[in-house]
């Protein structure tokens, strides 16, 4: 009885232990596409969409990941990439990166 009582006080912990460590993933996946963008920006001298044009590895390939990734249509001198989740508690909700690096998440969902 008591290691059950332990477990269903444990268990909403670890839920939410794991779901961040699933937005880490989310949050280097953006890191990258900010990158590929910036890099690109200088290059060009404008943002550009859909991130598949940038010299990076494109984070919707990766097997078994949780995030859909994407960016924003681009205007004049800023962007935003964005990951959505792709299924489980959460699914539909989204972290976002801009430009400066900032990243924020869909009310109701974690910031990494």
């Amino acid at each position: 009885i008591i290691v059950g009582i332990i477990g269903t006080l444990a268990l909403p912990m670890l839920v939410k232990t794991m779901e961040k460590a699933k937005l880490g993933e989310a949050a280097s996946n953006l890191n990258l596409i900010r990158t590929g963008e910036k890099i690109y920006f200088l290059e060009y001298g404008t943002f550009v969409m859909p991130h598949t044009e940038l010299n990076i590895e494109d984070p919707n390939e990766q097997a078994n990941r949780y995030f859909q990734y994407s960016v924003d249509p681009v205007t004049g001198e800023d962007f935003r990439a964005n990951a959505t989740r792709r299924e489980g508690r959460y699914v539909g909700k989204a972290v976002h990166i801009d430009k400066s690096g900032a990243i924020t998440a869909d009310d109701g969902y974690f910031t990494p």
